[in-house]
């Protein structure tokens, strides 16, 4: 059997080593049995079709390359709000979650629409980036989230976070985070995210073979696991 995992702006939006998330699920999915297909697109495709994917991922961007991708994909809007709403899972990792929201305005004033999917306004910060490690929690899962955070968005009109932040190690003035709509996620921790947290990696791999009326392989990443709790305890302290 067959998983697609659409890789969106694998390119532009590439800033941290994201694509270690697509490598990670790409692995984890063939341990599951599965022949993973992965497709890539970017700001240079005319078209973008959202159907029959398992998992559609983005990452993280500069400030400009973050406003392409969302010039872009609000052309598509339509159906990738059906992809949502049909339950496919969709992970949005560092600055790309904040395409999912009514707008974004940049240092010098210019303003992108975003996909609407939430009723936050994103404005860029010119003389303060928020940086620094961060353990945060969420509804629905036992194990606390680790990473590292690197953005300039002050976020408006929007109260209804995913992540609660219990823990931080630097400048990270905000105590919440993220959003969820459905199987869709969105969490400004940067990089490797799913290699970070392999709780959640294994929930995305369960949510698909799920979704595909397979039944999960219990699977053991001791050096994933390991590395996990290094961090989590060495951010505990």
């Amino acid at each position: 059997m067959k998983a697609k995992i659409l890789y969106l702006y694998y390119d532009f939006m590439n800033l941290y080593g994201d694509n270690g998330n697509v490598r990670i699920m790409e692995k984890r999915l063939k341990d599951q049995g599965f022949d993973v297909e992965i497709v890539k697109k970017t700001v240079t495709d005319d078209d973008i079709s959202f159907d029959g994917f398992d998992l559609i991922y983005c990452g993280s961007g500069t400030e400009s390359r973050r406003a392409a991708a969302t010039r872009h994909l609000k052309q598509f809007e339509n159906e990738f709000k059906s992809a949502v709403e049909s339950g496919t899972p969709v992970l949005f990792t560092g600055n790309s979650w904040g395409m999912l929201g009514n707008s974004i305005t940049s240092v010098t004033g210019e303003k992108e629409e975003g996909l609407g999917l939430f009723g936050f306004d994103i404005k860029e910060e010119i003389k303060t980036r928020f940086i620094g490690d961060a353990v945060e929690t969420a509804e629905g899962f036992a194990d606390p989230f680790v990473g590292f955070i690197n953005k300039c968005d002050e976020i408006g009109n929007f109260d209804d976070y995913m992540f609660s932040i219990k823990k931080t190690i630097g400048q990270i003035p905000f105590a919440k985070d993220g959003v969820r709509k459905g199987n869709l996620f969105g969490i400004s921790l940067i990089g490797p995210v799913l290699v970070k947290n392999p709780f959640y990696a294994k929930y995305l791999t369960k949510l698909i073979t799920e979704k595909r009326k397979m039944s999960y392989r219990e699977t053991e990443y001791p050096y994933e696991e390991k590395g996990y709790a290094m961090t989590l305890k060495a951010l505990a302290e």
